[in-house]
């Protein structure tokens, strides 16, 4: 995954004072380069090294020793060499970073004399491989008043998969070389993607238990497909009575236990997770706009200047990620207790991943960005730099907001920008990340896979595990049903294949009885939808039939549909007979009332 060194160059130095005054002292500063050099290796190991030159810009100045705080915490081999002379530095660990410390040997003492010396190391954090793709992450360097300059090179293996993402841009490029310069890097990061997609295996248990007397019908959700991900499901035992497909994508399979019945089923998926989003959404974005007691954005916290001035996506998630600091004894402490996003804010300093999201989600539904949750599994080749918050089988949450002119929901991942030290989450994510539930109606519900536990035999619910690339099947739904009411068609849509379809639906007539529609469906696997067809000038007693072309993604129908008259033969036979009787009887009745006047009329 990401990984940022943070490059924090914190010089201890001591001086010799001779006749300075204490205001020579204060003076004394250094013009210090660098050029680090990232060598990725075919194992996914990078070799790191820093040459460094610091330039004395007083003449009785000289540092004696230097600190290099990293943001990895796996190191080895590491090795410090001050004038090629080899020297034993001191390695600490910190809750997400190392520091490097050493005594410099050579004593460097004049105006404008250099001081060269390299650090270098083995690391896994710099680069996370997974299958067949590759993801490198570059710390940004934070230069203090002494830093004048500072380059990157980063040398990749031959072969290497060509790249989906980089930023920023390198300075230049030779062969499987990348050059980026200072003025390139600004203080930025560097993040680089390679491959396309990525394939995992995914299996699950999901244990369901009826305590009751009564025969009770229950739910479980599936990975779904998103935006960034396909799924194809393999395996499911045994078969649940229908699947469905909620209001957020959410693909559910219900399942009728009888009193007392218990079971446990297993489920095989294949995730195809893509780097670039898709255009997929059939959302209302109305509907992700409104707050409830864990997107409580009407909480006064949320009145700060600093929030009221949040106009966009990317300041909210710079907002969130500068403001909370991920606690990594939280979760020990409170296991996996999802708090109000009020609360996160007034305790800034204690946040695991929901925390993060909440906030995020609460703040830009309050000034008007459709945003919700995701839960899933997310792979973390270093905990202390990607921390999995949630315990158990559920390891991770990360927010999504709508993008309105992209028509595309984009996830993001503040969480991991904090810990990692800035590794950009917002502009990219990565392919890690795969969606279980998506909470967007409901902040808590449907559970996601891994919260349906057997208590009496405990055990690992969840298994993700990469794979090489698989041919998915091609969705082709084909049309059930027909039933007319009140001037509409309902037309049932089925999916009888173990992957989604999302995709457009256009019908045309051949005649003026139907408005040409054109429309997006998404249906999960195993299951149907129902399209509504309007009816245009229906005949008043006579039914007709009437050709129809339904295309579906381009797959055409043709389609012989019968339009039920506006009074049907019956109604309408019954109907002149209920009006001839009432004639009939009326004009009795007006017959008998005459008589009857003109019979005391006589009298």
């Amino acid at each position: 995954m990401k990984t940022f060194f943070r490059l924090l160059l914190t010089t201890l130095s001591s001086f010799f004072f001779f006749s300075f005054t204490d205001q020579a002292y204060a003076l004394a500063k250094f013009s210090t380069t660098y050029q680090v050099n990232y060598t990725v290796y075919q194992s996914g190991v990078t070799h790191v090294k820093y040459f460094i030159n610091q330039i004395n810009n007083l003449s009785a100045v000289y540092a004696t020793e230097f600190s290099l705080n990293v943001n990895h915490t796996r190191l080895e081999n590491v090795r410090v060499a001050d004038e090629y002379a080899s020297l034993i530095p001191s390695v600490i660990k910190t809750s997400n970073g190392s520091i490097i410390s050493f005594t410099f040997l050579n004593k460097v003492v004049g105006k404008d004399k250099k001081h060269f010396f390299t650090i270098e190391y083995d690391t896994p954090d710099v680069t996370n491989k997974i299958g067949n793709t590759w993801e490198i992450n570059i710390p940004k360097l934070e230069p203090d008043e002494n830093t004048t300059d500072h380059n990157i090179i980063l040398t990749l293996p031959a072969n290497f998969p060509q790249p989906a993402f980089i930023d920023p841009k390198p300075s230049a490029t030779v062969d499987n070389r990348y050059y980026f310069s200072g003025k390139t890097l600004g203080n930025k990061s560097i993040s680089a993607v390679f491959g396309q997609e990525q394939y995992y295996r995914v299996s699950l248990n999901y244990f369901l238990q009826n305590d009751t007397n009564q025969r009770r019908t229950q739910q479980i959700a599936l990975p779904p497909d998103t935006s960034y991900q396909k799924v194809l499901i393999k395996k499911i035992e045994p078969q649940p009575v229908r699947f469905d497909l909620d209001m957020d994508g959410n693909w559910l399979a219900s399942y009728t236990l009888n009193p007392k019945e218990s079971f446990t089923i297993k489920v095989v998926q294949v995730i195809k997770v893509s780097f670039l989003p898709s255009t997929k959404s059939l959302s209302n974005p109305s509907a992700y706009l409104s707050g409830n007691e864990y997107w409580d954005f009407n909480d006064p916290v949320f009145t700060m200047p600093e929030i009221s001035s949040l106009k966009t996506p990317r300041s909210i998630y710079d907002y969130v990620v500068d403001k909370l600091t991920y606690d990594f004894n939280k979760i020990n402490r409170l296991k996996s207790q999802k708090l109000p996003a009020s609360a996160s804010l007034k305790a800034p300093d204690s946040a695991i991943c929901t925390d993060f999201a909440n906030v995020f989600i609460a703040i830009a539904r309050k000034i008007g960005i459709p945003a919700r949750e995701l839960q899933g599994f997310a792979l973390s080749n270093n905990p202390d730099l990607k921390p999995l918050s949630l315990k158990q089988d559920v390891l991770h949450a990360w927010p999504e907001y709508f993008d309105e002119q992209r028509n595309i929901w984009v996830q993001i991942d503040p969480t991991w920008a904090k810990t990692t030290q800035g590794i950009d989450y917002f502009n990219k994510l990565d392919f890690n990340h795969i969606v279980f539930v998506i909470h967007g109606q409901n902040p808590t519900q449907p559970l996601t896979a891994g919260s349906y536990k057997n208590t009496t035999s405990p055990g690992k619910d969840v298994s993700v595990d990469p794979i090489t690339e698989i041919e998915f099947p091609q969705s082709k739904p084909t049309i059930g049903k027909l039933t007319q009411k009140d001037g509409l068609i309902n037309m049932e849509v089925l999916n009888d294949y173990p992957v989604g379809f999302f995709g457009s639906v256009q019908i045309s007539g051949q005649n003026t009885s139907f408005a040409n529609t054109d429309t997006q469906i998404a249906i999960a696997p195993f299951s149907s939808t129902v399209l509504q067809i309007s009816v245009n000038n229906r005949p008043l007693i006579k039914k007709v039939t009437a050709a129809t072309i339904i295309s579906i993604n381009g797959q055409k129908y043709e389609q012989q549909i019968q339009i039920e008259p506006i009074f049907s033969p019956l109604a309408l036979f019954t109907g002149t007979a209920g009006l001839l009787a009432l004639s009939t009887f009326y004009s009795r009745h007006l017959y008998l009332r005459r008589r009857k006047a003109k019979a005391s009329l006589y009298r």
